[in-house]
């Protein structure tokens, strides 16, 4: 019975269980194809405690870009994460501006539109290669498009859809978890962060451990050519649920 009533962190147990279980599937999907944590996870844990956003779904992508980093460690391609992120910090600059200065239903509608056009255009054919110019745009954007909607990932995936998938895996682990440190920093610094927060981050952190394991069997049973498939579908999903989120916000 005292079972019945234990709470983690002012959370119900099994609610509790069943967040560290969402995050490993979301850690164990993006240790697989490069990106996916958040897009799955964040929306379910917002519903069981609203303060699991933004700051544990932004910490915990360190542990998850580390374990892939290291795993992969001579596949991952420095000088295009370098690249990439000195786009990316003008990007989350000028998409802190524009969200102050315009309504984010908006941005988040075109932000949608962008992604699904690009998409589509890879589809089509049209090669999309990780050049000096190609990694600069997808971090400018990746920066904006994270900051100004809450989506960063697919421009950085659009960009290496045709990348080796181990390549793909660790250069966009290092993308991205040094991505989260700026995010964080910046929620540091406008006190964003409380000491529960860190604590939530400490219930799930056991979830992106599992995640990590659960992804090797994966990466083993997928074959190559999916990757690209698997990836170009889960930025299709972010842009659909973002377009669906904006059209709600906006009746």
């Amino acid at each position: 019975m005292a079972l019945l009533g234990l709470t983690v962190v002012g959370i119900d147990w099994r609610l509790a269980l069943l967040c560290v279980l969402v995050i490993a599937l979301g850690a164990a999907i993006q240790a697989t194809i490069g990106l996916g944590m958040a897009l799955l996870a964040a929306p379910f844990l917002a519903l069981i405690d609203p303060a699991f956003i933004p700051v544990t779904t932004v910490v915990m992508v360190w542990p998850l870009s580390i374990g892939v980093a290291r795993r992969e460690f001579h596949d991952v391609a420095w000088a295009d994460a370098g690249l990439a992120l000195a786009g990316r910090l003008p990007g989350v600059i000028i998409g802190s501006l524009v969200v102050a200065s315009t309504g984010t239903a908006t941005i988040h509608f075109l932000v949608g539109i962008s992604v699904l056009v690009a998409v589509a255009t890879s589809v089509t054919g049209y090669r999309v290669t990780t050049s000096r110019r190609n990694l600069l745009i997808a971090g400018l954007a990746s920066g904006f498009s994270g900051t100004a909607a809450g989506i960063g990932g697919p421009p950085m995936a659009i960009a290496y859809q045709h990348a080796r998938p181990s390549t793909t895996r660790a250069t966009l682990a290092v993308f991205f978890g040094v991505g989260a440190v700026f995010s964080f920093t910046g929620l540091l610094l406008v006190g964003a962060v409380e000491r529960r927060h860190l604590l939530l981050c400490l219930l799930l952190l056991p979830g992106v451990a599992l995640g990590l394991v659960l992804s090797r069997p994966l990466i083993s049973r997928l074959p190559e050519h999916r990757v690209r498939l698997a990836l170009l579908s889960m930025c299709s999903v972010s842009a659909v649920v973002l377009l669906t989120e904006t059209l709600i916000e906006m009746r």
